[in-house]
């Protein structure tokens, strides 16, 4: 199951809910295709929703993993359950996760209760389906759900039948076109200037504008035309800080905001000089870079700034020192009353896409693997040395490239790191992350996102 790399900003929104501990985030990684989230044998690793957009014959969706339903706790597990109802109320199709080799809990009939209350085509998975017995499954269909599938999360079987359940129930998307509209998501906290950027960048009163956080409750569009390329603008409703998000239409907002993340193919992420980059903005920062979007940093209210000519050179090496980990995102100073570096803004949008969809031959980029091989080899673990054979370039937006070495999970971050660093000298990938995938040169590991099977 791949990533898609281009969908309708109003793809469908498909939410796993269930008590803590069943699977559901070894579910969501199966069917994304990739280890996004983080998996822990101890209930409740999972807080916040973690996304990402499916592709699947032709059907494209949104794909929302949720914090365990549990009526213990203490305020932040409480703030993650209405985070599910609030999830359950804009999802168009709910998946109900239980564990298949247990007993139902009240736990697991509260979540069978909760999606089937929100009217909404409802799937039962049964995680865990490889240690349970034929006999202990009956009993499932006391939660009163209709559709039920067995799926193993780790092996992969019964994934190929779950998601041929969840396309059934929303619409095929069109084929795309031969040259889709470039997608730029403006992306931010609240009263940062997004809604103006948007006015600036159209030419016109477009986006409501205030002064007042939240103005923005949807995600707005709006296609404009830069030397010729069609781009469609995104403006979202701003994320505050988690425990500051209200209940209600705000939550609606900030996830349609995290789907318009993934729907984007270049994200800004608008931040206020005036008042500085928190916290906050890096992990929305964080969350673009995991998406494999291209991002660019934006200082927007320029014009309000108290500054000499010191003032940006001091504020850009502080931005860069903070975002260490998006070193490669080009930084822009606007202004959207005056409409300054407005225009750069589209130019830098354009330039990424580029760069995004970067084919790097194979005869050069493993004579440069090699002359980096040769003048630092990763370290080994206890007699076992890793050596990297070989690689090539598996994808593109974002560029991903795969070697294959011996003993691949022992190449350490700081070596993925030094490989990273020399590939964005050797090329330039400048404000697209890339992603090194390491696999045993043999091959005995599957090829991430071809190892579904159908039970």
């Amino acid at each position: 199951m791949a990533v898609a790399s281009r969908q309708n900003s109003r793809s469908p929104i498909v939410a796993i809910v269930g008590r803590p501990n069943v699977g559901k985030s070894s579910l969501f990684n199966r069917l994304i295709g990739t280890r996004q989230a983080i998996t822990h044998d101890q209930p409740g690793t999972t807080r916040d929703a973690n996304y990402a957009q499916v592709d699947w014959r032709n059907f494209h969706f949104t794909l929302v993993d949720t914090a365990g339903l549990s009526k213990e706790g203490g305020e932040i597990e409480l703030q993650a359950q209405d985070q599910i109802k609030e999830m359950a109320s804009s999802a168009q199709v709910l998946l109900v996760v239980v564990d298949a080799a247990t007993m139902i809990t009240s736990d697991d009939q509260a979540a069978a209760r909760l999606a089937l209350k929100s009217g909404k085509p409802v799937i039962l998975v049964l995680g865990k389906f490889d240690t349970a017995a034929a006999a202990q499954t009956d009993h499932w269909r006391r939660l009163g759900i209709q559709t039920i599938i067995g799926v193993s999360a780790i092996h992969g079987s019964g994934t190929g039948d779950l998601l041929d359940a969840i396309t059934s129930q929303i619409e095929a998307m069109p084929a795309p076109a031969q040259n889709p509209p470039l997608r730029l998501a403006l992306i931010g906290r609240p009263n940062v200037g997004k809604s103006s950027l948007l006015n600036s960048m159209v030419g016109k009163q477009k986006a409501v504008v205030s002064a007042i956080p939240g103005t923005t409750r949807d995600v707005a569009t709006e296609t404009i035309k830069y030397h010729g390329r069609e781009i469609e603008l995104l403006d979202t409703a701003g994320i505050r800080r988690r425990g500051k998000i209200e209940r209600g239409v705000e939550k609606f907002s900030a996830l349609r905001t995290l789907s318009a993340i993934a729907d984007a193919d270049v994200a800004v992420l608008v931040m206020d000089a005036s008042e500085g980059h928190v916290a906050g903005d890096m992990n929305l920062a964080g969350q673009i870079i995991d998406a494999g979007k291209g991002l660019i940093l934006a200082m927007n209210k320029w014009d309000i700034v108290d500054k000499d000519e010191h003032t940006q050179d001091r504020l850009s090496v502080r931005i860069k020192n903070d975002f260490q980990f998006a070193w490669w995102a080009p930084l822009v100073f606007t202004s959207a009353t005056h409409g300054a570096n407005v225009n750069r803004l589209m130019e830098l949008c354009v330039q990424i896409e580029e760069r995004r969809n970067t084919q790097i031959p194979t005869g050069p980029f493993n004579r440069l693997i090699e002359r980096l091989v040769e003048k630092q080899p990763p370290a080994g673990l206890k007699g076992r040395l890793p050596k990297i054979n070989y690689g090539t370039q598996t994808g593109t937006n974002p560029p991903t490239f795969t070697f294959f070495a011996t003993y691949p999970d022992l190449i350490h971050f700081g070596y993925r790191r030094y490989l990273e660093n020399n590939l964005r000298s050797e090329w330039n990938f400048t404000g697209t992350p890339i992603r090194l995938e390491f696999r045993h040169k043999h091959g005995d590991n599957v090829r991430r996102g071809k190892d579904h099977k159908k039970s």
